[in-house]
């Protein structure tokens, strides 16, 4: 037998007689038990050396498969709750409105309410119930239309008897207005006038120098129908029917008007110029609030191309660009058509707080942001504008807020540029001076509108201008959102 690398293996042995043979196959069994006995030993001591070490083993870093199942199956659950996490809170970020909508709906507008204009409008229809009479008969250079709540008679005394007197607050007062500023403002152009010779029913040669005082200007107020009528018996519709007798000035159309019906208002306005021939007759159309001063005066020497004097007190309402534009041509106007003017708003976001006046829902408007639009404290446009902006409002879904959507949505449809004009303000001064330079001031309830137009008919009220060594870097920088 030889053992060899563990193994034992048996060979064969040569015999040369019986004896020997015998003797030496005692001899190998005896070897081959030594042998035996003595390999077993050896093995059975390096299994026991195996085994120990086996048990006191510990690997520093797991290799088996085992652990890498483990890693696996804890990244596959992290995953899946967190990616679901991720976009649910994509999805909240972007239509965070929308979970408040159907619990939170808009008065008068809940999210199954139609909003298409025309079942309100009724374009086809004869919706006016009150009109003033013989109106746009004959040409008019401005027609200014004030959005007025039927209750509101003393707001719309206030205006007849102030900014809306045109038979004393006309074209006439804008150089007594700023006498002491004269050089400080250019005139109107001789073009516009001869352009608009039959809107200003001119006569004969009469140019820059000799325009009547009294140019043709009319102011009407429109109105709605009150919710309630029926619990407030007759006294009020008996009431402004008296008005619209006495003044000559009432539109009422068939709606109910409250905040929320504003764009139906204000589509209701273009409705009726267009159907009273007023879009062929008026050069220039402007729509305000019954709590807005207009200065008329300085509104029509803007028309006119000329341009309003700079004071002490409008210096906030210009930027470094628009400023520099008074001293320049490019501030005079002279566009007469496809011109939209007004205070400019852009890149504004709904309003997401459902308790706010101005909360937008967004079953109403799921944009991001609104279109660029003008305030609706007071904008004007040309004309030409009133059909096309009255078309794109049959074909546009209506949300609430008039100015978004006549100035903006409707705007945008029809392709129209919105025009910027610092002195069209939204906001309400308590600066007595600011009013006589401006053109509209919003925010003006009765007894300040009184005081407003005498601080602005008073032409012994001269009005401080800039100092001498005023610095321009005091403005805002330009904000130019087109």
């Amino acid at each position: 037998m030889r053992i060899q690398k563990g193994k034992y293996i048996l060979l064969p042995l040569k015999s040369n007689s019986s004896n020997s043979t015998q003797a030496s196959s005692d001899e190998d069994e005896e070897g081959t038990a030594k042998a035996e006995a003595e390999f077993l030993k050896r093995s059975d001591k390096f299994r026991a050396k195996v085994s120990v070490a086996l048990r006191g083993y510990k690997p520093r870093r797991c290799y088996h498969t085992p652990c890498k199942l483990g890693k696996r199956l804890v990244c596959c659950v992290f995953a899946a709750f967190m990616v679901p996490w991720f976009l649910f809170m994509i999805l909240n970020d972007l239509s965070s409105r929308h979970f408040f909508d159907l619990t939170d709906a808009l008065s008068d507008w809940s999210f199954d309410i139609s909003r298409n204009v025309t079942d309100y409008v009724l374009p086809y229809n004869d919706t006016t119930l009150l009109e003033p009479r013989h109106i746009c008969q004959e040409k008019l250079f401005l027609l200014i239309m004030v959005c007025s709540s039927m209750r509101n008679f003393v707001e719309r005394q206030t205006i007849r008897e102030t900014w809306a007197n045109i038979t004393e607050f006309n074209y006439g007062q804008f150089e007594q207005l700023h006498a002491h500023l004269k050089d400080k403002y250019y005139p109107v152009k001789q073009q516009r006038i001869e352009f608009y010779k039959d809107y200003l029913k001119l006569q004969g040669n009469q140019t820059t120098t000799n325009l009547p005082p009294n140019l043709p200007v009319r102011i009407l107020f429109l109105v709605g129908r009150s919710r309630g009528e029926h619990l407030e018996g007759n006294e009020t519709l008996w009431r402004i029917r008296q008005e619209a007798e006495q003044y000559d000035d009432i539109i009422q159309e068939n709606f109910i008007d409250t905040y929320n019906n504003l764009t139906v208002k204000s589509v209701m306005a273009l409705k009726w110029i267009i159907n009273n021939g007023c879009h062929q007759q008026a050069a220039f159309f402007m729509k305000c609030d019954d709590d807005t001063f207009v200065n008329v005066p300085n509104l029509l020497h803007f028309l006119l191309g000329g341009t309003i004097p700079l004071y002490n007190d409008t210096l906030d309402f210009y930027d470094q660009h628009s400023i520099k534009l008074l001293h320049t041509s490019a501030g005079r106007l002279n566009a007469t058509i496809k011109y939209l003017v007004g205070h400019k708003f852009c890149s504004v976001r709904p309003v997401e707080n459902v308790s706010s006046k101005w909360y937008m829902p967004s079953y109403m408007y799921p944009g991001d942001k609104y279109p660029t639009y003008l305030s609706g404290a007071g904008y004007m446009m040309s004309m030409d504008l009133v059909p096309e902006l009255y078309m794109a409002a049959l074909n546009t879904s209506l949300i609430y807020l008039e100015d978004v959507y006549i100035t903006g949505m409707c705007a945008q449809r029809a392709h129209l540029r919105r025009v910027h004009h610092p002195l069209f303000s939204y906001k309400n001064s308590k600066k007595l001076c600011t009013f006589k330079g401006t053109i509209i001031s919003h925010g003006i309830k009765e007894d300040n509108m009184y005081m407003a137009y005498n601080a602005v008919a008073n032409i012994s009220n001269r009005c401080s201008p800039p100092g001498k060594y005023f610095k321009f870097i005091r403005l805002q920088k330009k904000n130019d959102c087109d």
